[in-house]
């Protein structure tokens, strides 16, 4: 199940991914260029790895768009508000956040179920 927190993490990759094509650079350079590992790039532009504060500056003024990083540390707060939120939830164990959506079921009155199957 993907959570609010991975949405917002893979959207603000997706974003970096953009500046990153935008400004005419592979990975490769891209990385060489901030002193990073290839790796790292993709990580944070496929959403597997949260990027701190220092990581998008660095990125907007090496994608020679400084004026982004405002927008891209925006969008970082938005994403650890919504991992604090999710945290929040799980406090009390996995068994609250469970319940809500046996009740969503209980209410539902049409379910309907859908399988493709190739022979």
């Amino acid at each position: 199940m993907s959570t609010d927190f991975q949405s917002a993490r893979e959207a603000l990759g997706a974003r970096l991914n953009e500046l990153r094509t935008g400004a005419g650079l592979n990975g490769r350079d891209f990385a060489q260029l901030l002193g990073w590992q290839p790796s790292k790039v993709s990580r944070l532009q496929n959403g597997r790895q949260t990027a701190t504060p220092e990581d998008l500056t660095a990125w907007a003024a090496a994608c020679g768009r400084p004026d982004t990083a405002a927008d891209l540390l925006g969008r970082l707060r938005v994403l650890e508000s919504r991992q604090r939120h999710w945290r929040k939830q799980l406090a009390a164990g996995h068994a609250p956040v469970q319940d809500r959506y046996v009740v969503e079921y209980r209410q539902t009155t049409v379910l309907r179920g859908y399988e493709a199957t190739v022979i």
